[in-house]
């Protein structure tokens, strides 16, 4: 068990409890329980399963994966999900106002200014005033942070490839054009645009 930055020792995370909605995806593709429980709740109330189906799924999906990363491949880097996703942000993008970046990395501004006091604290980021409007606050990696993203993120890109193994090149193309449609209709839907 690697140890905290105080030198404690860190609990591993236990492993995911077994639960209806897990016990009954054990057959590859098969319908899970808590899907078939829903369609028979929502019986005779006129409900479009097809979509109730998808967007649960996509839901439970993007809560199955960031378990599965905070237990692997994030806990030896002693980070959660949204302290990944920060300097991802950071990575990709270069320096970042605040606002901008708590709407790329997709969590609250609140959120944000404890996961980069706790960023900030390991030396990962830095913070300072943007010169011309005092009131921003621009983030940047610092050559830590740069190097430990760079380390973390082709054994990160190695799980992803695991995930997706038994999907074949088609299907994962057909997956992800689909879910950029559900993110652009969501974004026209919110009156945002690409550039917000």
């Amino acid at each position: 068990m690697p140890g905290g930055r105080d030198g404690s020792v860190r609990a591993k995370k236990p492993k995911p409890a077994k639960t209806l909605a897990t016990v009954a995806t054990g057959k590859h593709g098969s319908k899970p329980l808590q899907e078939i429980l829903g369609e028979r709740r929502v019986a005779g109330l006129r409900i479009n399963l097809e979509s109730m189906a998808l967007v649960s799924n996509i839901h439970r999906a993007s809560m199955f994966i960031r378990d599965h990363f905070e237990r692997t491949v994030l806990e030896e880097a002693e980070l959660h999900w949204s302290a990944f996703v920060t300097l991802w942000c950071l990575w990709i993008y270069g320096e970042l106002e605040t606002r901008r970046l708590a709407v790329e990395a997709g969590i609250a501004k609140s959120t944000l200014s404890s996961i980069l006091n706790m960023l900030e604290g390991r030396r990962l980021v830095r913070r300072r005033t943007n010169e011309l409007e005092r009131r921003l606050v621009i983030v940047n990696l610092t050559g830590q942070g740069s190097e430990l993203i760079s380390r973390l993120f082709p054994k990160f890109n190695a799980e992803e490839t695991r995930i997706v193994a038994r999907l074949s090149p088609r299907q994962m193309q057909a997956a992800t054009d689909a879910i950029r449609i559900i993110l652009a209709t969501i974004n026209e839907l919110d009156g945002l645009t690409t550039e917000e």
